[in-house]
């Protein structure tokens, strides 16, 4: 018995210069404290670097290290979010019946979608990676949500919809 379901898992790590920025900076905070108690023998020093070094570590630094999983089946994606690739969280699913548009960012065909929809960016934010824009319906009003795909996988959600994907 032969099956014609598409299924695809595609992993994007997302990687932004202001966040490495941020993540330095909460470094360099926490170093200047631990510093400040070492030379200036304050004990209350150390003991909130420490405390600033634990919460960073378990709490804020992984906040910054931040992966997307897309799971795609049959024109329907599900989305995950990693952290630190030690926490998993369904962030958003999306069902082909719900597809208003679907297009290369930046296309022409997408200034007819909602201006008012809600952009959820699922991207590595690098420039020089293309991404889609799919605009999907629903009782919440619309989303636009940004992905990095594949050709394949445009190319078979063309196929769940046609009047409603472009190339260009």
């Amino acid at each position: 018995m032969m099956s014609n379901d598409s299924y695809e898992e595609i992993l994007v790590s997302r990687h932004s210069s202001s966040d490495n920025i941020k993540k330095y900076a909460v470094i360099a905070v926490t170093v200047a404290v631990i510093a400040a108690g070492i030379l200036f023998f304050q004990p209350l020093f150390l003991l909130i670097g420490c405390v600033l070094g634990f919460l960073d570590y378990y709490f804020i630094l992984p906040m910054f290290d931040v992966e997307f999983e897309y799971l795609y089946v049959n024109g329907d994606i599900d989305i995950d979010k990693i952290l630190a690739k030690r926490k998993r969280k369904r962030v958003a699913s999306f069902t082909k019946d719900n597809l208003e548009i679907m297009a290369p960012t930046g296309s022409d065909h997408l200034a007819e979608a909602s201006k008012d929809a809600k952009v959820e960016d699922y991207t590595s934010q690098d420039p020089d990676v293309k991404t889609w824009t799919l605009v999907y319906g629903g009782e919440k009003g619309s989303r636009k949500v940004l992905l990095e795909l594949t050709d394949e996988i445009a190319q078979d959600m063309r196929r769940y919809a046609p009047r409603n994907v472009y190339f260009s």
